[in-house]
């Protein structure tokens, strides 16, 4: 087999395994009939996140997933909308918050590259719920960042006071400085 039926193949066995994986959730994908991917569309209401799009990049062998922000952010907000998106995505470990400045939707962006192995149900599972989970962790302060009209270091402080309250909440650590 040359490699290039090798690569075919394990892109095939991708997408099949990506669209089991968003049917076994429960979500109903729509095929994206332009790429190797799938559209799901959470229903109203759509906030924090109207859509996710999930697909295969067949020549890189990577995994992509986005979970689309259901509001935009006017133009006056963008700038900062985005410097709330750069504190939060200085502290995530995997993926990343993005806006586009021209019409200001909010995503945020994760993936993998499977290059050389399968990818499995697990390893597309593990995407969805960290990108999931981050979502869920800043959205609220994203939002007030966009429409409620908060400053960026506002929100971002309240986000990592409720994380810090909810590891302590008798207030009994201390946050120490580095040796």
């Amino acid at each position: 087999m040359k490699d290039s039926e090798v690569t075919s193949t394990a892109v095939t066995r991708a997408v099949d395994t990506l669209h089991a994986v968003l049917t076994g959730i429960g979500w109903e994908p729509r095929e994206d009939t332009e790429t190797a991917g799938f559209v799901v569309d959470f229903d109203p209401p759509y906030i924090p996140v109207a859509y996710a799009y999930a697909a295969i990049s067949p020549d890189l062998e990577v995994f992509v997933f986005h979970l689309n922000f259901g509001v935009a952010a006017a133009a006056s907000r963008r700038e900062e909308t985005a410097r709330f998106l750069t504190l939060a995505n200085l502290h995530l470990m995997v993926g990343n918050f993005e806006i586009d400045l021209e019409d200001g939707v909010v995503r945020f962006r994760s993936s993998l590259s499977f290059q050389g192995t399968e990818l499995s149900e697990v390893l597309i599972r593990n995407v969805i719920l960290c990108a999931m989970t981050t979502v869920e962790r800043y959205a609220e302060g994203v939002i007030d960042v966009m429409a409620r009209g908060k400053s960026a270091e506002d929100a971002f402080h309240e986000i990592t006071l409720s994380r810090q309250s909810a590891k302590d909440p008798a207030g009994e650590l201390e946050e120490k400085a580095p040796e």
